[in-house]
C-alpha cells in the first residue's frame, strides 16, 4: 500500500479543482483573458487553459463533494477583479481547512488511498 497522506490528496485534488474553479468564474464572469489570469494566479497561460477546460482538474465529482469549492471561488474571483486580494496562497488555505473537517473529505481521502478506513482521518470514530 502506497502512503498517501490527506495533504497530498488536497494537492494533487483538492487545489487543482479550486483553481479551475476560480479561472472559469474569471473568465466565464467576468471576461478576464487567460493572459490576465496567468499574471494574476503566478500560473502559466498554458495551465489557466488546462484549469479552464478541466483537463488539470480532472475531478468534478469534488464540486458536488465540496459546494464549498465553488462558493469560494466566487470570493476569490470577486475579490481578483476588485484587487482585494494580496496573497492567492493565502487565500488557498481557508477552503482546504474548512474541506479536511468535512466528513465528506475523509470518505473521499478513503478511496484515494484505496483503504477501507484511514487511521489519519480517524473517520467513524467521531
Amino acid at each position: 500500500m502506497a502512503m498517501k497522506p490527506p495533504c497530498e490528496m488536497i494537492v494533487t485534488k483538492v487545489l487543482p479543482s479550486i483553481r479551475s474553479a476560480i479561472v472559469k468564474v474569471l473568465i466565464e464572469n467576468y471576461n478576464m483573458k487567460q493572459t490576465e489570469i496567468s499574471e494574476v494566479l503566478g500560473i502559466s497561460q498554458s495551465a489557466v487553459s488546462q484549469y479552464y477546460t478541466s483537463s488539470r482538474a480532472g475531478d468534478e465529482r469534488l464540486y458536488t463533494i465540496f459546494p464549498e469549492i465553488t462558493k469560494y471561488a466566487k470570493e476569490v474571483a470577486d475579490k481578483i477583479v476588485d484587487n482585494k486580494l494580496k496573497s492567492i496562497d493565502i487565500s488557498l488555505c481557508e477552503p482546504c481547512q474548512i474541506i479536511r473537517k468535512n466528513k465528506q473529505f475523509n470518505k473521499f481521502h478513503e478511496e484515494f488511498i484505496e483503504l477501507a478506513k484511514c487511521k489519519i482521518c480517524d473517520y467513524g470514530s467521531k
